[in-house]
């Protein structure tokens, strides 16, 4: 019986930190970096890997000061769609937003071949949000299996 009690304790945390992490409706208008991203995947969708870049960057006022930044992403984006097939879905991992001023969000990006995990990050240091930075890997499959070692090493005593 403790061992029931036990896990439903288990199950329940983790479900309340997981809808915790998810970005509810009513905080969309007062985060319009999402309508950036939303629009990043769609270009992306679209083949058009350049233009989202450029689009996500468009916040930063720091974008003139780090084109060949912007140049790299937009080549490093594009060889992802040569070798692992075309971009089909994301889905949001966890979405935090701290002191309401740094936000950090990580996506599941699926392409043909295999999903990769992506972070992007958004900063308001006075009133408005403006993209901060962005990251991928191909290494999802192996953060999954470490967090799934840590819950089993966590449901034992």
């Amino acid at each position: 019986m403790r061992s029931i009690i036990r896990h439903t304790h288990i199950l329940l945390s983790s479900l309340l930190l997981m809808l915790a992490s998810l970005p509810g409706a009513a905080d969309d208008h007062e985060r319009p970096y999402m309508e950036d991203i939303e629009k990043f995947f769609e270009l992306l969708a679209e083949d058009k890997a350049t233009d989202a870049v450029e689009g996500i960057y468009a916040s930063s006022p720091y974008a003139d000061t780090i084109a060949a930044d912007m140049e790299n992403v937009a080549f490093q984006l594009e060889s992802l769609g040569r070798v692992h097939g075309k971009y089909r879905a994301h889905e949001v991992l966890i979405h935090k937003v701290v002191a309401e001023r740094f936000a950090y969000l990580m996506f599941f990006v699926a392409y043909d071949r295999q999903p990769f995990k992506m972070e992007i990050r958004f900063y308001r240091p006075q009133d408005e949000w403006f993209f901060l930075g962005y990251s991928f890997t191909d290494g999802l499959a192996n953060d999954l299996a470490e967090a799934a070692q840590y819950k089993l090493l966590g449901d034992y005593p």
